[in-house]
């Protein structure tokens, strides 16, 4: 008899906060490189690696979340994961799958918030034929970020990760941008109880998605941080794929302190899985206090 490898178990997790009920999707994991990150010198990024029992050289199985969101019997999704026809290769693509272990089909979706269109998070919004993953749902993103990654002459100029990420991004939205359910939006006031910041830094129009049933706000935000090992504490560090590094660095800033002055949730596309918890300061830079999991009642 042939045995083979133990898998895990598809990942979800729910978590009622305040008046949402809050699913975290694992689509899967990348790898955060140490040489991609700027700001420190490469001896201390090294070192705080090392410290949190990572590899100096980097950490291999930084996790890449969506989430689903419940609430007044709406469901809305938070970025859409890598999908199939992912350039991130095979250890990436499971939030849908995720999805329908968590007993929620592709259909049953209304809205789609980008937070931006790195294929990580936007990948999954379509089939590998051009076919809407979500075929009742609404996608939602900021304006200046689809005019950005879908700008034909943007594309035709780019080289490299970088005409991926254009070529990626026109694939995922044309069957949204076909059906007229693609909404590009300057200000969001289509979803109730959502407001978009502006998070603009790691792509020209990077969006965080703040929710407010309820007394406990959260705040879904993104690539805010992509290493919490190094960035968390030392804020300044920036990372290679940040489209403008040093508005990247302004906004996390900007953000990190709106999230601990006023004790939002955050549900964060990068941080260990299911990525849930509150930041706490510490000294110049923060500390994760993550959620605590505990059985919920399921949905109805």
């Amino acid at each position: 008899m042939s045995r083979t490898s133990p898998g895990q178990a598809p990942g979800f997790q729910r978590f009622r906060l305040g008046g949402l009920l809050v699913t975290a999707l694992y689509d899967g994991f990348v790898p955060i490189l140490a040489e991609d990150l700027h700001g420190e010198p490469q001896s201390e990024i090294r070192r705080r690696l090392a410290n949190a029992y990572l590899p100096e050289d980097g950490d291999p199985h930084t996790a890449v979340i969506g989430f689903l969101v419940e609430n007044d019997g709406r469901r809305v999704l938070v970025d859409a994961g890598s999908g199939s026809g992912s350039t991130l290769g095979p250890d990436t693509g499971h939030l849908r799958e995720a999805l329908c272990a968590a007993g929620v089909a592709a259909e049953d979706i209304e809205h789609v918030l980008i937070t931006h269109l790195h294929p990580d998070h936007s990948g999954g919004l379509a089939t590998d034929d051009g076919e809407p993953v979500y075929p009742r749902a609404t996608v939602h993103v900021a304006r200046a970020e689809a005019e950005y990654w879908l700008d034909e002459e943007l594309t035709a100029q780019a080289t490299g990760v970088q005409k991926q990420i254009h070529q990626a991004a026109a694939i995922a939205l044309e069957p949204y941008r076909a059906s007229g359910r693609l909404d590009a939006f300057d200000t969001l006031d289509t979803v109730p109880g959502v407001r978009a910041l502006d998070q603009q830094g790691h792509t020209a129009g990077h969006s965080g998605y703040l929710f407010t049933a309820g007394d406990e706000p959260v705040l879904f935000w993104g690539d805010t941080i992509h290493s919490h090992t190094v960035q968390l504490p030392c804020p300044h560090v920036s990372i290679a794929i940040d489209s403008d590094e040093a508005r990247a660095v302004q906004a996390r800033a900007r953000v990190l302190d709106q999230v601990a002055t006023r004790g939002w949730w955050v549900a964060a596309s990068h941080l260990p899985f299911p990525g849930l918890g509150h930041l706490q300061r510490a000294g110049e830079g923060y500390g994760w206090a993550p959620v605590h999991f505990k059985p919920v009642d399921q949905p109805g």
